[in-house]
């Protein structure tokens, strides 16, 4: 089965859609539900943010009704329908649709688009770790697709080319037990070049990440558990430093032979809320996103494990994703 399709098993399944519009704005559509939930077990949120990041509108929709059925088209196809949308997938192409008295939305992937390891369309941030009970998982569909879609919002002024058109889309979800305890996130897209990253602390001590960078030419680079996890503080390869109230992410992975040195830099007052899906339902601000984000992305390389490390790219990315969760978003805390 596609990591992508429904996890019928899993305590809560989510799924984060982010489309980068022809004038620069985004739209993040968020389909979640805890299935066994007596509070809120069941959310959709749209988001729409401008091209500079600094205003936006949004939606929460509590649903009743929550269909999952597979589509038999397709060996991996599936619908899942709501009070106000569906979506769904076949033949590797994802489509939404969703109609309420503010919005009105349709979009669907005119390709499959460029998956998690470019020359792998069966590839995942974890890599074999998915098929474990891990508390959460994490996949990415794609990182960058070309979606037809249609929108118009009765409370937002859009300009012409953001009511029909192509949009740049990124397709990933969540599913297992519950939401981290504290967590970051970044996306980051360019032309062929992104980055895509998730991590903080699953159990009390321990920090783990997923990273994977798409450079120049064919080159890719991620790391997994064990090289980027830290226990108590010790750390084969680890090193962060995030500060919520600052808007800042910093990552420093050190493989045996790769390093990826990553900055990402917002201005809090660009930050949207979520609420989160965790065992006992959606829990409103549980996290915070930035689409104004600056994130610097520097990939080093060694021939030997001894010898000084050597630049071999940076990049520049601007119009980034950054999310602080749980007890990563200080505000939260307080």
């Amino acid at each position: 089965m596609s990591h992508y399709s429904p996890h019928l098993s899993a305590t809560f399944e989510g799924y984060y859609n982010r489309f980068r519009l022809p004038s620069g704005a985004s739209v993040c559509l968020i389909v979640s539900s805890v299935p066994g939930a007596k509070n809120r077990p069941y959310m959709i949120s749209f988001t729409h943010v401008t091209a500079d990041g600094r205003a936006y509108w949004q939606k929460e929709y509590w649903s009743e009704k929550w269909d999952i059925r597979r589509n038999g088209g397709s060996r991996d196809g599936y619908l899942i329908e709501w009070d106000d949308g569906v979506f769904g997938l076949e033949d590797g192409k994802v489509h939404w649709k969703m109609k309420t008295k503010e919005v009105e939305f349709e979009a669907s992937q005119a390709g499959r688009g460029v998956p998690w390891q470019p020359d792998d369309p069966a590839s995942t941030p974890a890599g074999i770790l998915a098929r474990f009970p891990l508390p959460i998982q994490w996949h990415i569909h794609t990182v960058d697709s070309d979606a037809d879609f249609s929108l118009s919002m009765t409370e937002v002024d859009l300009p012409q080319s953001d009511k029909q058109g192509i949009a740049k889309v990124h397709v990933e979800k969540n599913w297992a037990v519950s939401f981290p305890k504290s967590y970051v996130w970044m996306q980051a897209r360019k032309g062929n070049k992104g980055l895509c990253l998730a991590g903080g602390s699953l159990i009390s001590g321990v920090q783990a990440y997923l990273v994977g960078y798409q450079g120049q030419g064919d080159r890719f680079v991620s790391f997994r558990p064990p090289t980027s996890t830290s226990i108590l503080g010790l750390s084969l390869g680890l090193y962060t430093n995030v500060i919520s109230k600052k808007g800042i992410i910093d990552i420093d992975i050190v493989g045996w032979f790769s390093r990826l040195k990553i900055h990402g830099q917002c201005d809090p007052s660009t930050f949207f809320s979520f609420a989160a899906p965790l065992a006992d339902g959606h829990d409103p601000d549980y996290t915070v996103q930035s689409y104004a984000s600056d994130i610097t992305v520097e990939v080093y390389e060694r021939s030997w494990p001894w010898s000084d490390w050597i630049q071999v790219e940076k990049e520049d990315f601007t119009q980034g994703g950054m999310e602080f969760g749980g007890d990563a978003y200080e505000r939260h805390e307080e």
